[in-house]
């Protein structure tokens, strides 16, 4: 038997295994004026138009509260350019904070980012 017959299937697997599928990932930390950790924030993450308003046909729309050191760990399926808002409610929900900013993902990548909580206008 020809000794590149036996060689073929074990290449054939070797290289199947070899596949990763890729991953997209975002930190999202959220701090205080102070640049102090915010537990308990909520934070959206959206796909919206140029006037702000949610796309739903973009079918992006996650959501999470930060842990006690200000972060949450979002994953998704496919690269994309996102809004992330967070806020924060104090003293049984008469004061808000909150803050915004937007994101592109990187293929293989935990993209981080920081989001400081400080408007209190947050309409």
């Amino acid at each position: 038997m020809n000794m590149r017959l036996l060689f073929l299937p074990l290449l054939i697997i070797f290289c199947i295994g070899c596949y990763e599928e890729p991953f997209y990932k975002l930190n999202v930390n959220v701090v205080n004026q102070n640049l102090s950790p915010i537990e308990n924030a909520e934070v959206i993450i959206s796909v919206q138009d140029e006037n702000g308003n949610i796309i739903d046909s973009a079918n992006v729309y996650k959501t999470g509260f930060t842990n006690s050191n200000g972060n949450i760990l979002f994953e998704f399926e496919n690269l994309g350019f996102f809004n992330i808002e967070s806020t924060k409610i104090f003293d049984n929900g008469n004061a808000t904070i909150c803050g915004s900013a937007s994101v592109g993902l990187e293929e293989n990548t935990t993209k981080e980012i920081t989001i400081l909580n400080t408007e209190s206008n947050c309409n």
